[in-house]
């Protein structure tokens, strides 16, 4: 095992036994919303007028297993997952994952309670079992996965430390991939994983997952916490994180993958591996959508860079200067252009998300930024630009976190 920093009282946490709950200081900050103004595309073909507590058919132990086992062979086997193979698969799995947490005994208010901590709004258990993510994204962080930890079986490492923090109750990047290890022979003496969730329902929730799917040898911790106020009496050889620059929880993203990149050991790997960020400049006119131009990168992230990102600078919320680019000299054929930004996200070796190829990678249009047009209504933070001028772009870690741009004064 290689050393830590982490102090000696740390040592215990390492009991699968015990769940630990860390201490909050938030108990008067806890708010519940509507969280369905905000929801994603809900698991089909769920009745949306069905309780939870009545979906059917429910699956022996054994069949549970086999299927969350062979939902990750598929997957693993496929030459390159379709999103109309991966989508039935997963939708399948997530409805026989959720009809078992139905039947816990954990009380409606519990399963629907929301709260607000340090890292921003933490989501209900109900609200996160329920989310259908983008079946190309789940494919590809599963094989991208697999290919790091057969990487590191496969480099002599007879144990292999693995964090998953802000995991969810249904842990949809991990447990399928547990599962079909299970089938292979690689035991939990070989992978040793913590999962971190900040809602003790989340925690409890896993925890019969856990025991129905047979997979608690693996099972180094749960903890139950803020995952930035964890500090591990090991270092991880792999860590697993959902890093979207450009979602609406990009800065509890930030914080987390932060956090965890100072607890990697010297060869560990972060998945996603890099997350860049490019700037395209792309007609405004629909019967001009084919046009653009590639103006770059305007943030990379790794391990290393995100190890190299000061505490003092996050936590102060300064901005993040992380490019400046010059806007090409277009000739007065070229239509109007707005700005873009698009998300190319490298997980692990040829696994990647990239530009449309998932809902997460999607576009977004910065419309305060107008190119070589003004619009019918001029708002004050609107940036009209030209070709050839010069902008700055910031990575803003304030109450609304984003990018920001900036515009060079003309001389």
């Amino acid at each position: 095992m290689r050393a830590s920093n982490a102090p000696k009282e740390q040592l215990a946490l390492r009991s699968f036994s015990k769940t630990h709950k860390a201490e909050s200081g938030f108990a008067n900050l806890f708010a519940r919303s509507d969280a369905s103004a905000l929801a994603p595309p809900l698991l089909q073909p769920l009745p949306p007028q069905e309780p939870l507590n009545s979906v059917s058919p429910m699956l022996t132990k054994a069949e549970l297993q086999s299927l969350s086992a062979n939902t990750a062979t598929c997957i693993l086997q496929a030459r390159k997952p379709s999103r109309e193979l991966a989508r039935p698969l997963f939708n399948t799995l997530f409805q026989a994952y959720n009809a078992k947490l139905a039947h816990t005994d954990l009380a409606h208010s519990e399963r629907t309670e929301q709260f607000i901590s340090k890292q921003g709004l933490t989501q209900t258990p109900e609200y996160d079992s329920q989310i259908l993510p983008d079946p190309l994204h789940l494919s590809s962080y599963i094989r991208a996965i697999d290919k790091a930890i057969i990487a590191l079986l496969g480099s002599g490492q007879e144990t292999l430390f693995i964090a998953y923090p802000a995991c969810g109750p249904l842990a949809p990047l991990l447990l399928p991939l547990l599962s079909h290890y299970q089938g292979q022979g690689i035991t939990g003496q070989q992978l040793r994983i913590t999962l971190i969730n900040q809602h003790p329902e989340v925690i409890a929730s896993l925890h019969r997952l856990l025991s129905e799917l047979e997979l608690q040898e693996y099972v180094q911790q749960m903890y139950c916490g803020d995952p930035c106020s964890y500090n591990a009496p090991m270092l991880f050889d792999l860590v697993i994180l959902e890093l979207m620059p450009l979602d609406s929880n990009c800065k509890k993203q930030f914080n987390i993958a932060h956090h965890f990149a100072q607890q990697l050991s010297t060869n560990g790997y972060l998945i996603p591996q890099q997350v860049d960020i490019y700037a395209v400049m792309q007609a405004a006119q629909a019967s001009d959508a084919h046009v653009h131009t590639d103006l770059g990168v305007v943030l990379s992230l790794t391990a290393q860079k995100l190890r190299n990102l000061t505490q003092s600078k996050l936590k102060q919320e300064q901005p993040l200067c992380t490019q400046t680019l010059t806007l090409p000299i277009l000739s007065k054929q070229n239509p109007q252009y707005l700005l873009e930004l698009y998300p190319y996200i490298s997980l692990f070796a040829d696994e990647a998300l990239g530009f449309n190829g998932t809902e997460e990678t999607l576009p977004l249009a910065d419309l305060k930024v107008y190119i070589d047009h003004i619009p019918s209504t001029i708002q004050t933070n609107m940036i009209l630009a030209n070709s050839g001028d010069t902008l700055t772009f910031y990575y803003d870690f304030g109450a609304a976190p984003g990018f920001r741009v900036s515009k060079s004064q003309s001389k």
